[in-house]
């Protein structure tokens, strides 16, 4: 890890989607200027969830995996990672049928770092169905708008 580069623990729940983990997990790993750290939290899937989870972990030492005996739902997968494993300055709760863009993270704790005021980032959704070419992301940022306080949400978006 980069002391000068922020920390960034990405929490992926899986259930039934070990066929998208690969392209997930390598859209984390590609990321520049943040350190990240991966943990892949199986939820009981009936598939080869499991197995492909540990397949990534195998291949690189920034990937851990869980593996749950009985499906434990959303929240509480949700929770053991964010609230349990996570230690990175940033949190990121990513599904495993999601990529994250090039450079979407970096973009984001910069915008945090400068506004400390902020509780999360979001960015723009970018939609494509399964088996169909991946539309081209958007990576040049087209600004930062921020809702206050006094509206409930104190987030923004990149």
């Amino acid at each position: 890890m980069n002391a000068s580069r922020p920390t960034v623990s990405v929490v992926i729940p899986c259930y039934r989607y070990g066929r998208f983990l690969p392209d997930c997990v390598r859209s984390v790993l590609a990321q520049e200027g943040v350190d990240v750290r991966v943990l892949i939290i199986d939820d009981a899937s009936p598939d080869d969830s499991g197995e492909v989870a540990m397949g990534l972990a195998a291949a690189d030492d920034r990937v851990q995996v869980r593996v749950h005996r009985e499906n434990r739902g959303h929240l509480a997968t949700y929770n053991e990672g964010l609230l349990e494993w996570a230690e990175g300055r940033y949190s990121v709760l990513l599904s495993a049928d999601d990529l994250l863009t090039a450079g979407a993270p970096a973009r984001a704790t910069t915008v945090l770092d400068a506004n400390p005021g902020v509780g999360f980032v979001y960015g723009h959704v970018i939609r494509w169905m399964d088996g169909e070419p991946k539309p081209a992301p958007r990576i040049n940022p087209t600004g930062v708008k921020m809702w206050s306080a006094s509206t409930g949400s104190g987030a923004c978006a990149v």
